[in-house]
């Protein structure tokens, strides 16, 4: 299983949430932990925290490949070269992070 190697808070690498995770205490309404942050993984590779924006089947040792649309860190179906966990099904509307380059592939 891969881990986060940055020092953030936030979902695990291979997690999915059906709604933002990991909201501040005292009034703060806003979640410390944002759509686009970049993190290092345990294998080497770069993930990326986005959202759904359609449902997105599941694809068993690579992942399912995806396009990430900037600035709103959203996702669907595509050749983006992004990839989400393996052998997960995503629904629209949940967040997660995604994978640049195959879950299979040696990073670059």
């Amino acid at each position: 299983m891969v881990f986060r190697t940055t020092p953030n808070l936030g979902l695990q690498l291979s997690d999915v949430a059906s709604g933002l995770p990991y909201w501040d205490d005292n009034g703060i309404t806003e979640a410390s932990y944002r759509l686009g942050n970049k993190e290092l993984g345990s294998d080497g590779g770069e993930y990326f925290f986005v959202k759904a924006s359609a449902d997105i089947a599941a694809t068993a040792t690579t992942g399912t490949q995806v396009t990430l649309t900037f600035p709103a860190y959203t996702v669907a179906t595509g050749a983006g070269g992004f990839y989400t966990p393996p052998d997960t099904a995503i629904k629209s509307g949940d967040y997660f992070h995604v994978r640049r380059g195959a879950y299979n592939a040696t990073p670059t």
